[in-house]
Formats: C-alpha cells, structure tokens, sequence
C-alpha cells in the first residue's frame, strides 16, 4: 500500500477545479458584497428613523411643557411660535388661623412670552436645514432638506392665532451614502 502517489493532479483535474471554482466564486463574492451594501444602507436608515424621532418628540416636548395660549405661524415658511400672553397668578389669603390661596388663571403679564420652532439652514453647513427650538438647533446627523413644518388649524381666537390644531411634519431625511431620501410624516395635535 502506497501512502504517497507522485503522480499529481492531471491537467483535466486542473481544468475542472478551475472553471468550477471562476462560477462560483463570483456568486459568492456577489452575496456577500450585496448583503454588506443591503447591512450598511440599513444602519442609516435606522439612523435617519432615529434622527426624525428625536425631532418629532423634542417639539412635541415643547409643546407640552411650554404653557401656551395659542399657537400662530411666523412670516417665514416652515416656522411657528408658541405664545403664552397671559399668565398663573396665585394669591396667598390668611384669616383667622386658615390659609387660602386663590388661583387666577388669566392674570397680566408683562410681555408675551414665544418659543419659535423652525427649519432653517444650518449655521456651519448652508447646504443643509435643521430644526430650531427657541433658536437652539436639535443636534442631528440627518439632513432636513425638503422638509417642511406646518400649522393646520381648526380653532381661531382671533386672526392668525390658533388655539387647536395640528402640527404637520414633513421629513425628508438625506445622507451622503443613500441615493434616495428617506420620507416620513408625523402629525400630533394641541
């Protein structure tokens, strides 16, 4: 019993393991580099979909933590203000050892108080657009280019001030490394 043969590979053997390996060597590489485009162009859209949250849930935070009376749109596009024209009073009573207090609700106040939410361009980068709460921007790899902030009311005070609606949010988020925007909208009410 020979352990070692000396006689080697044919030329045909050769041949073979060559024209099977230049077919499926291709699909491989092909799977594999399709499934790494397919990973990383998923990363950014999770990304982008985390950016456009965090946006969409710091202005709701405004509007649920600033006490507002209406709401009215700025002459720009894409801006609203929130505006808190009258103010909470509270007035300390005592008579005959009891404390009282008493709330007055729409009691003056010295000047309006705004808070400005809008889409402007960015200060280091004038290619791209941020969100701006009370001038300061919402920290974001994403850019909002083409995305609009709007105001749909159902309940006037007078003129242009709103005392329920619905805020509009039109994102349109792009990334250097996709080809395409992604979009989405968001609406919540006040």
């Amino acid at each position: 019993m020979k352990i070692f043969d000396e006689r080697g590979a044919t030329l045909y053997e050769l041949l073979a393991v060559l024209v099977i390996s230049s077919i499926i060597l291709p699909i491989i590489y092909g799977v594999f580099t399709s499934g790494y485009k397919l990973y990383n162009k998923i990363g950014i859209e999770g990304q982008l979909r985390d950016d456009a949250d965090y946006t969409a849930t710091m202005i709701m935070n405004t509007f649920y933590s600033f006490p507002f009376d209406y709401v009215r749109e700025c002459g720009d596009k894409d801006c609203i203000e929130l505006v808190n024209s009258a103010g909470t009073a509270i007035t300390k009573q005592e008579k005959e050892q009891q404390t009282f207090y008493s709330i007055n609700q729409n009691a003056a106040i010295e000047a309006e108080q705004v808070i400005r939410i809008e889409l402007t361009d960015s200060e280091s980068d004038s290619s791209r657009k941020v969100f701006l709460v009370d001038s300061a921007a919402i920290d974001s790899a994403a850019d909002f280019n083409e995305s609009t902030l709007g105001l749909t009311c159902t309940e006037f005070i007078n003129d242009n001030k709103c005392s329920q609606g619905m805020i509009n949010l039109k994102l349109q988020l792009g990334h250097e490394r996709l080809a395409e925007k992604l979009e989405l909208n968001s609406m919540f009410g006040f």
